[in-house]
């Protein structure tokens, strides 16, 4: 029986969180909000009290499921004796349902519109910051070039301003010339130390 009891309860309490939410959402029309006003429901103090209760509609968790999240503007609204008053008013009524519906018509338009906006702005911001972004390191590679000095073929280093600085340590290397002009120097010297030895 408890068991029964407690699935029959979970049944009931499906079926009225469908009746509260199919009603909440039908408090976007306000011919139906004239509609109760003219048969008198908002001067009864315990349909007042419903209409508070029903607020909880306004927290996210419920809010997700509403297809026309207008009504609860009108959930607000209704909470107010004047506008439960003025809602009798057949003219009143009208002029609230053209609002709502050029507020429907436009919505779309308006919606996208700022959209666009928005996202025209994160692009140019996003170019804004590429554009940073590559300048900051082509000044990073010049400053980088101009810093390190390039050796030559020298075996030199030349830096930024052209000027060339030799390396400290550097072997000396031999000119090349003419073969046989390098023997004959050869034989001259050896002549000349013979000729020195012949003398002393």
């Amino acid at each position: 029986m408890n068991s029964y009891a407690a699935i029959e309860s979970e049944e009931l309490q499906k079926r009225r969180w469908q009746i509260e939410l199919e009603f909440v959402q039908c408090l976007s029309n306000p011919n139906y909000l004239n509609f109760l006003a003219q048969r008198g429901f908002f001067k009864d103090q315990s349909f007042i009290n419903y209409l508070k209760y029903l607020q909880y509609w306004k927290e996210p968790d419920y809010a997700k499921y509403l297809m026309y999240p207008m009504c609860l503007y009108f959930l607000d609204l209704l909470q107010y004796e004047h506008f439960r008053r003025e809602i009798v008013n057949s003219q009143c009524c009208k002029f609230i349902d053209d609002q709502a519906i050029l507020q429907w018509q436009h919505y779309t338009r308006k919606r996208i519109k700022l959209i666009e906006n928005v996202t025209a702005a994160q692009q140019q911001q996003q170019q804004l910051q590429q554009q940073q972004q590559q300048a900051n390191g082509m000044e990073a590679a010049t400053g980088g070039d101009s810093a390190a000095p390039t050796p030559n073929v020298n075996g030199s280093a030349s830096t930024a301003d052209g000027q060339q600085t030799s390396s400290a340590l550097q072997p000396v290397q031999a000119q090349p010339g003419n073969p046989q002009q390098q023997q004959q120097q050869i034989n001259g010297l050896a002549s000349g130390a013979n000729i020195k030895l012949e003398l002393n």
